[in-house]
């Protein structure tokens, strides 16, 4: 891209647009991961899962609770509850106490669910990131690219300003016809309309970008030229979208456990302690304990069992499928964008000598102008050649640019 700039100031009398104000690449890409929204979900729900282990640890403690129950069942000679299942009224005020056993691998299959969950929305977050990164990286590129033209397009404007000047007086000295300047005249007026159109442009670029990060801000800055290398290699096994099925498949395979342990036997012990009476008046006579265990086997279900295994199995095959996809895919991307970056290149550098010589040329003609050798015509038609492929040298940079990003965001996402 530096070479483009060279070309920006072919011409000594050239002045840039000036503005106190700049703001780089890595700005925007700070501010924006920092103001996202979703980001911040994320954070949020790995500290959710983190918290979710505690509470599994916490379950692992045995559970006391203070119970009580006061109830009157008044009876009379034929009206009220059957006395010999009420007798008259149930006053119980106990501390109770209970605890699973023998649950240990209920345990690890819960922590390793609370693991899994840690593992998501961790994974989710940084392909997330990178997801944004590429977003606004692009943004930027776009947002950087009506710049350039915005700047380039304003030191050609600024070029046929001083050279009505000099055509006006040429026609005064019978050097040039008035036509000539009529035709730069109208030039000029185009460059203008031009120029404020890129102007209008830009501003909508720039805010779509402080939108993209979260910026609150209408205020006019130059972009500085972004400083994009291909980082890292092709590594299948550091793509969060690959690690995603990865992660997947350990989900599954928990939940097909988990599944198996809702049917094995479940070992529970408790104990309580307090006083259990009918007769409220007399409770300081009925204070007591009582321990026991409690064994729980399912014994038929209606084969919910294996269903539900079985529609395991088909959420397996089908992360299955989607993994052996993105793998195929993963590699075509990185072939197909190191072939389109490579013949970039080669367009780029044809097009760079290309300007060089339309650049001589019209330096040329500007000097057979002013001496009254050739047409005005023939002048802007050199400008308009040189002009137009300047902006296509600009528009394969940042295409180059713009596939870098893609690159980086397949080796990094």
């Amino acid at each position: 891209m530096h070479k483009r700039f060279f070309f920006l100031l072919f011409f000594s009398g050239f002045t840039l647009i000036a503005h106190n104000q700049t703001r780089n690449l890595d700005f925007y890409l700070k501010v924006g991961l920092r103001n996202s929204p979703l980001l911040n979900d994320y954070r949020n729900q790995l500290n959710s899962a983190v918290s979710d282990s505690l509470l599994i640890r916490a379950a692992k403690k045995p559970l006391v609770e203070a119970r009580s129950q006061l109830q009157y069942s008044p009876f009379y000679k034929n009206f009220g509850y059957d006395e010999v299942i009420t007798d008259g009224g149930n006053y119980s005020a106990v501390v109770g106490v209970s605890q699973n056993i023998f649950n240990k691998k209920e345990l690890e299959n819960k922590y390793k669910t609370a693991e899994v969950q840690k593992q998501l929305a961790s994974n989710s977050s940084r392909k997330s990131a990178t997801e944004l990164n590429k977003i606004i990286t692009n943004q930027y590129l776009t947002s950087f690219s009506t710049y350039t033209d915005l700047l380039f397009n304003k030191n050609f404007l600024e070029l046929f300003e001083k050279e009505n000047v000099i055509v006006l007086q040429f026609v005064k000295n019978g050097v040039c016809k008035q036509t000539d300047y009529l035709s730069l005249v109208i030039e000029t007026q185009s460059q203008e309309i031009l120029v404020s159109q890129l102007q209008s442009q830009y501003i909508n670029d720039l805010m779509l970008l402080n939108q993209l990060c979260g910026i609150n801000d209408s205020v006019w800055y130059e972009l500085l030229e972004p400083q994009l290398v291909i980082t890292g290699t092709p590594d299948i096994t550091r793509s969060p979208s690959y690690i995603r099925y990865k992660i997947d498949s350990v989900r599954i395979a928990n939940e097909k456990i988990a599944v198996d342990i809702r049917y094995k036997p479940k070992f529970n012990w408790f104990a309580d302690a307090g006083f259990l009476t009918s007769n409220p008046w007399n409770f300081y006579r009925h204070f007591g304990y009582s321990a026991g265990v409690s064994l729980s086997i399912p014994v038929y279900d209606g084969k919910q069992r294996g269903i539900e295994k079985h529609k395991l199995e088909f959420d397996e095959n089908s992360r299955k499928g989607y993994e052996d996809f993105y793998f195929t895919e993963y590699f075509q991307q990185i072939n197909q964008f190191t072939g389109e970056l490579r013949s970039l290149n080669d367009i780029s550098g044809k097009m760079e000598r290309q300007l060089t010589t339309s650049d001589q040329l019209v330096k040329a003609l500007k000097e057979q102008l002013e001496s009254g050798i050739i047409l005005m015509t023939e002048y802007i038609n050199a400008i308009r050649n040189y002009k137009n492929t300047s902006r296509n040298l600009n528009l394969v940079n940042v295409q180059k640019l713009q596939i870098i990003n893609e690159m980086n965001f397949l080796l990094t996402q």
